[in-house]
């Protein structure tokens, strides 16, 4: 079943929370605003003409480079293609990048797409049920001087009855600050940023993307050339490995005629069991009685990956000429109104006119046989 929408702000007191996650480039890397809440007890700059020295909040965790971890090596996150009852023994590292000593909690979670198709993670204080349990790290709690390293060993322990597929998560440096939210209120807000976490267990896997829910809303015009299509439809990763795809989407009318597209951007990592709802609108759609709807979601090329189907849904809806029909309509209101009225006096002309006088009726002879 699909994790359920969790918003990363959140508080202790009125709670908030922020997630920074620099992942794009490789490392795990989140450079946070300085933050009042947290007094600088040690600055490593000192101060100038009285004037203290602006604080820096800065921090990265990535995962360990060398045997030993005290290096930070290539790897963009923690990548492992293991068998079920696996035991893996890695490292991380958490730099102080700032000049302000920092507290930082350490620990593993769960991952899952957000309403916008984004890579997302469980709020700090929720329990992780699937990666992020397995994750058993040497420390969870630590003080960084500033321009520091530590280096954490981690084990990751793969259930034997672990299912097979991908089972993606992250580690996670986090650091607690008090803020003013901007009305005067003091509020907690959880800073964190981390380190990806991929673990594919052997076995069958399933790479499938499903299009469900497809839905198409035909908005017509006095111009009957100038329609509008909002379309609505959900992607769905039915398999169990992680998948990307570009959605496009097609209105036309019947067979194929004046077809219109467009090209949403592409979902760069759709997890397993996991769907996005996406929306798109196309204009200048002609009004031609029937608009069929085809939405296609082209996979993204990867070698890890292949054998990927695109996944295809259709629909189909009413786009009413509403300009012609209102022209129709009033013509044929006019016409009958024009048709009621001629009745009416053809009528008036049959109750107006003269009847003979009794004098004037000429009398007929009785006929005798």
């Amino acid at each position: 079943m699909k994790t359920s929408r969790h918003h990363i702000m959140r508080a202790t007191a009125a709670a908030v929370a922020l997630l920074s996650f620099g992942l794009a480039a490789g490392h795990a890397r989140a450079s946070v605003p300085p933050s009042e809440p947290i007094p600088a007890t040690d600055a490593s700059t000192p101060p100038v003409d009285g004037a203290l020295p602006e604080m820096v909040q800065s921090w990265t965790l990535t995962p360990g480079g060398s045997a030993d971890g005290d290096q930070a090596g290539s790897r963009p996150n923690l990548a492992y293609q293991v068998d079920p009852g696996t035991v893996i023994e890695d490292t991380v590292i958490v730099y102080n990048l700032g000049n302000v000593p920092m507290r930082f909690r350490i620990y593993a979670t769960d991952a899952f797409n957000n309403d916008d198709g984004e890579f997302d993670l469980l709020p700090g204080e929720d329990v992780p049920v699937d990666v992020g349990s397995w994750v058993t790290l040497a420390q969870q709690d630590m003080v960084l001087p500033p321009g520091k390293q530590a280096v954490v060993p981690i084990t990751i322990t793969v259930p034997v009855d672990a299912t097979p597929g991908d089972h993606v998560g992250a580690i996670v440096a986090s650091n607690v600050a008090v803020s003013d939210n901007g009305d005067g209120q003091v509020v907690n807000v959880d800073r964190r940023t981390g380190t990806r976490m991929y673990i594919q267990v052997g076995g069958p896997l399933i790479r499938e993307l499903a299009v469900t829910d497809l839905q198409t809303t035909y908005d017509g015009t006095a111009n009957p050339l100038s329609g509008t299509a909002d379309v609505t439809f959900r992607v769905e990763n039915r398999g169990n490995v992680r998948l990307g795809g570009t959605p496009i989407v097609q209105v036309s009318g019947p067979l194929g005629i004046a077809k219109r597209a467009v090209t949403l951007p592409p979902l760069t990592e759709l997890l397993p069991g996991q769907d996005v709802t996406l929306t798109a609108k196309l204009d200048d759609v002609p009004a031609l009685l029937l608009a069929f709807t085809t939405v296609r979601i082209e996979p993204v090329e990867d070698a890890e990956v292949g054998g990927v189907e695109t996944a295809i849904g259709k629909d189909r809806t009413l786009a009413l000429p509403v300009g012609v029909l209102l022209l129709l309509a009033a013509l044929l209101l006019a016409w009958m109104a024009r048709r009621a009225y001629r009745r009416h006096r053809a009528h008036d002309r049959v109750a107006v006119a003269p009847q003979p006088s009794a004098e004037a009726r000429p009398e007929l002879e009785p006929q005798h046989q």
